[in-house]
């Protein structure tokens, strides 16, 4: 068995941002000179997610729409508050709850040297609480 890791920065352009990472991923695959196994999708942060869907612009613009109207920014919120300790305020719940919705990873079989993935799919971390620098882990484990 063999694991190649490979760290990305991302730097999202708005609030809520879907950014296409499936190059990053192929790229990172062809590294990995791995031909069966899973390539595992990671995100290092609460406040961004990760999903599969198709790249077209009316879903990336569909998406970030339903998610504010499902969760919205004004709330009464128990995360919005001061941190004493550190002299910051929370004032996010609202992209860690969309965030927990989303999910922080994803894994993706690997067979023969090329990811198992519908023609259409392509995957995304979605910014929510941007714009903001960002980095998640793919990793490839097989054979």
């Amino acid at each position: 068995m063999k694991i190649f890791t490979k760290i990305i920065d991302v730097v999202s352009g708005m609030p809520t941002h879907l950014i296409n990472l499936s190059g990053e991923v192929y790229n990172a695959l062809k590294e990995s000179r791995i031909k069966d196994g899973i390539v595992h999708v990671y995100t290092m942060h609460t406040t961004t997610g990760l999903t599969i869907n198709e790249d077209e612009p009316g879903l990336e613009q569909d998406i970030p729409k339903f998610l504010s109207k499902l969760i919205p920014e004004e709330g009464d919120y128990y995360h919005h508050h001061y941190f004493a300790k550190d002299g910051r305020l929370a004032v996010n719940a609202w992209a860690h709850i969309r965030a927990s919705l989303l999910g922080g990873h994803l894994t993706i079989p690997v067979v023969d040297g090329k990811l198992l993935i519908g023609s259409r799919q392509n995957i995304y971390l979605v910014e929510l609480d941007g714009p903001q620098r960002r980095r998640v882990v793919i990793q490839v484990m097989g054979e």
